[in-house]
């Protein structure tokens, strides 16, 4: 033990009996809004049900033709091709929890992460659909990669969707949050003569509308700030999808461990539809 004028029990020597204090809430981490999957045709799950794979026969126009007099008439021989989806995905999500720590921490691990289990379920469906914009398949482009999106560009995107007679509703365009923090830089994106902005906060990802469309914005999209973005026009007709097993939270005890465990799993399918490849346009862009 030290003495003298200049000795106290200060936060050095008192080191021993200073409290720690974990909190009982949790900082958790952001999540990214997932938009995609909620934008596309989910008609499928329906009769799915039995079954792996699903095929949607496609039917052509017939033409008119002129008919001339004392003549017989012909008649076509069509030939149709099909959309198929194949139930090829399969993802878990799982965690343990030993139950020798239940009484040693003050957050209960098993309710802080069952939220997860819904978010890393819901955001590998949104990956794989976002992963769709890019595949080549799709019939239309504009822009370039790493390159802010002009005004031309929307609406040339716009037109695309006009020729290939695309359904006015159920429409959308899905940005990136750089492509935003372009896009408000421009008049059409900000004057109200051009816009319907979205009032106050939401966690939707909505941004507001533009030529019609409302304008989803989300961290989800494809690609990375250096690279660009795959940005998104398109009706919901152009991918379609079923999620043949939903989530189900399945909890168990194991003995041997002393664990609680907790899973989810689903299974699901999706691919873009072949006759409606002209329903979206692959806005490259930042």
């Amino acid at each position: 033990m030290a003495t003298g004028t200049t000795e106290f029990i200060d936060i050095t020597t008192v080191d021993v009996f200073l409290l720690e204090q974990w909190a009982q809430s949790v900082s958790r981490a952001r999540g990214k809004k997932l938009v995609f999957a909620a934008h596309i045709d989910r008609t499928p799950e329906a009769e799915l049900k039995p079954g792996q794979i699903y095929r949607r026969q496609r039917v052509s126009h017939l033409a008119a033709r002129s008919k001339s007099a004392n003549a017989a008439i012909s008649y076509e021989t069509v030939t149709e091709s099909e959309d198929t989806l194949t139930i090829n995905n399969y993802y878990y999500a799982a965690f343990a929890v030993e139950d020798v720590i239940t009484r040693m921490v003050k957050v209960n691990q098993i309710t802080a992460y069952l939220p997860e289990i819904a978010y890393a379920l819901a955001k590998q469906e949104d990956d794989d659909v976002a992963a769709l914009i890019d595949d080549g398949t799709f019939t239309n482009t504009v822009g370039v990669l790493a390159t802010g999106l002009t005004y031309d560009n929307y609406v040339r995107s716009d037109q695309y969707l006009q020729d290939a007679e695309a359904p006015e509703d159920d429409r959308v365009i899905i940005i990136s949050h750089a492509e935003k923090a372009y896009a408000i830089k421009q008049d059409q994106f900000i004057n109200s003569q051009y816009v319907k902005l979205q009032e106050g906060k939401s966690n939707t990802g909505l941004l507001g509308g533009i030529l019609g469309y409302p304008v989803f914005v989300t961290g989800n999209t494809n690609g990375s700030n250096a690279a660009g973005h795959d940005n998104v026009m398109m009706h919901k007709s152009a991918i379609f999808m079923a999620q043949q097993m939903s989530p189900q939270v399945v909890t168990g005890w194991d003995q041997d461990y002393y664990a609680a465990k907790v899973s989810a799993m689903e299974t699901y399918g999706m691919a873009i539809v072949g006759a409606y490849s002209d329903h979206a346009v692959w806005m490259k862009g930042l």
